[in-house]
């Protein structure tokens, strides 16, 4: 899409950024799975985990898709081994987590540590979460940051890893060179974790 600007997103942009991934994982089956199948309580929770666990995180890599002077979409990565939460962060989330998950929180840390036995431990990057604002999906906005963000990493010869519960993302990463490496049911979900080789 030639009308979609990627660049490094901006500290003001914050607030801005973690809406877009709050209303883009809205209907997202493991935070779903994770919250009993409440949407507005999965909405509320990715905004407010992902400024706490991601983008507000010292080693997050934060591109912006800006799009008719608007922010339209992000793409947060970190790289190895900053990729998992460690205990500590973990214990300093946890009240935020509480208030706005609840009892649930038990579920989220199973989804938390079941995906962390998957992370490669070698060299790499991590991709996580790439949203973008419901209005804004399939024109390109995606790729659009997905295609910015590995070609500095090709730049640096590192490959790259992810994980996805949406088929219509497996078929976008794989189109971006993304394999299956592995996959497991979590909360009922089919989980696939996925390696993009250095380039």
């Amino acid at each position: 899409m030639s009308d979609v600007t990627v660049r490094p997103m901006a500290a003001a942009e914050l607030d801005a950024a973690c809406r877009i991934v709050g209303l883009a994982f809205a209907d997202n089956p493991s935070n779903l799975a994770t919250v009993r199948g409440d949407q507005e309580k999965a909405t509320r929770a990715m905004e407010q985990g992902t400024r706490i666990i991601k983008l507000g995180s010292p080693f997050s890599h934060v591109l912006g898709a800006e799009r008719e002077g608007r922010l339209v979409g992000i793409l947060n990565a970190a790289e190895w081994p900053h990729c998992q939460m460690k205990l500590g962060e973990k214990l300093r989330t946890a009240p935020m987590m509480i208030r706005t998950i609840g009892f649930n929180l038990p579920r989220a840390f199973k989804v938390m540590s079941s995906r962390a036995k998957h992370e490669p431990s070698k060299p790499h990057w991590h991709i996580g979460p790439v949203a973008v604002h419901p209005d804004e999906q399939g024109h390109g906005v995606g790729s659009a940051l997905l295609r910015t963000f590995l070609d500095g990493v090709d730049q640096q010869g590192t490959p790259v890893f992810l994980q996805t519960d949406v088929d219509r993302n497996v078929v976008l990463y794989q189109k971006f060179g993304f394999e299956i490496v592995s996959r497991e049911t979590i909360l009922d979900v089919d989980t696939r974790f996925m390696w993009r080789a250095a380039r």
